[in-house]
């Protein structure tokens, strides 16, 4: 009768490709600096066809082309991408998924998932600052709106806005002027104006919130 050899593998050290996880991450930030959604409220949406790139490359199950294939497909499915994808964007795309499809296959089975998943947080980690930097962008160039239009006098904005600034003592305490928050639908006509005014002179500049169900 035969022996049972029972093989016993170490730990695998995710820290030992951590350069590689690194530049995967790098690669898929560039793409998605090009991506339409960009501040999404989701984790899902704020990742766009990368997130679907991870969750079939643990498989190990596809190769690199047909997986860049399905993102693009992807990718132009959103109507807000017009079906446009710049060549530095496609590039950065494919080289990330070169990249992790080949880290799956090189790396144990059994360490596949933690690695996606350092991938995947990490990721997640650089676009949702990126998205909060945007909003913060936004919500200073609508206070520097707010003070040309009242002459930096708070009083003056504080007597137009009525009870919707009762708790504002400061410039810098006003918040994101959302148009779509239910703040907003409560707000008084002036405060709704000076955001409806905001959005009309800098829609192209300013980084508007993303709803989960749009994005």
């Amino acid at each position: 009768m035969r022996k049972v050899i029972t093989v016993h593998g170490g730990r695998f050290d995710l820290d030992s490709i951590r350069p590689k996880i690194e530049t995967i991450v790098v690669q898929f930030d560039k793409y998605l600096d090009e991506y339409p959604v960009k501040t999404a409220k989701s984790k899902h949406a704020v990742m766009g066809p990368v997130a679907k790139i991870l969750e079939r490359a643990q498989t190990r199950k596809w190769d690199a082309p047909a997986l860049t294939g399905y993102a693009l497909r992807v990718h132009e499915m959103n109507p807000k991408t017009r079906g446009y994808l710049s060549p530095a964007a496609r590039q950065a795309l494919e080289e990330g998924t070169a990249q992790l499809v080949s880290l799956c296959r090189d790396v144990p089975v059994t360490a596949v998932a933690k690695v996606v998943e350092r991938i995947d947080y990490s990721l997640y980690y650089v676009r949702r600052k990126k998205g909060i930097e945007r909003l913060e962008n936004t919500r200073q160039m609508f206070i520097r709106f707010l003070q040309d239009k009242y002459t930096n006098n708070l009083g003056t904005l504080t007597d137009a806005w009525g009870k919707d600034a009762k708790d504002i003592s400061t410039f810098d305490e006003l918040r994101y002027p959302s148009d779509k928050s239910e703040t907003y639908k409560k707000a008084g006509a002036a405060k709704k104006s000076d955001i409806d005014k905001f959005w009309e002179q800098y829609a192209d500049q300013a980084a508007r919130e993303e709803e989960d169900e749009n994005a």
